[in-house]
């Protein structure tokens, strides 16, 4: 006995087999008479595959003084000072590089960081796909002086390039008022919390209530607790 396909299921695939269709039609491939619903749904096709096919060309015909622009405000900023480039990572830490760092290279480096869209210029033209790979270029890199890092309320240093900051990890400014373990909330996930003698326990990922206290799950580590007991929440990150 064959598969039973859901009434969905059929429907997704003949609409598939109808794009399909229609995309052998505007190659060329193929013909054949459509019904009035087919042929509005072959012209929009056509019509957003060439709005797509113009915006990629006017992309990459200005993709070279693009970067050439780019590049030069990244030497601009260099020369006015800005030797040190700040990335945010995942857990909303700032890590401060040297801006020649190997590790920030595709960054710095404007040609590095178009890369991906210089070695397939031109060959997406004709396609019906939805974008010309701009999530493939690196971040715009913030670059600033030593005087800017160190105005940051925290960061760390990178250990593959050692950046000469005042310290290798600065740590915010502790909250003057701890919180009890009861006072914690949902919305709280996602801050970082210390011990009161200013232990790092981390981005708060969960916890735990139960009748003997609470139980913070930190990424650095668990901080379990009564009720009463006080951790410290870290103030925000300021840039």
């Amino acid at each position: 006995m064959g598969i039973v396909k859901s009434p969905s299921v059929l429907a997704f695939e003949q609409q598939a087999r109808e794009e399909a269709a229609m995309e052998l039609m505007a190659q060329g491939v193929i013909s054949f008479e459509m019904t009035p619903r087919q042929q509005a749904a072959y012209d929009e096709a056509v019509r957003y595959a060439a709005e797509i096919d113009a915006r990629e060309r006017a992309h990459f015909e200005q993709l070279p003084e693009r970067i050439v622009a780019e590049n030069q405000r990244v030497l601009d900023d260099l020369n006015a000072g800005k030797l040190y480039l700040a990335n945010e990572t995942s857990d909303s830490a700032v890590v401060i590089h040297f801006a020649s760092c190997a590790a920030v290279r595709h960054q710095v480096d404007r040609d590095v960081a178009h890369e991906f869209e210089l070695a397939h210029a031109g060959e997406l033209e004709g396609s019906w796909h939805s974008g010309s790979g701009y999530d493939y270029v690196a971040k715009w890199p913030n670059l600033m002086t030593l005087d800017e890092v160190e105005q940051l309320r925290a960061y760390r240093a990178c250990q593959r390039c050692n950046p000469d900051t005042k310290e290798r990890r600065k740590f915010a400014a502790l909250n003057p008022k701890p919180s009890k373990l009861s006072s914690i909330t949902i919305d709280r996930i996602g801050r970082e919390y210390e011990t009161v003698e200013g232990e790092p326990l981390g981005t708060l990922r969960s916890f735990t209530v139960s009748a003997d206290g609470v139980t913070l799950h930190c990424s650095e580590r668990d901080f379990a607790g009564g009720r009463d007991d006080l951790v410290v929440l870290r103030p925000r990150v300021q840039r």
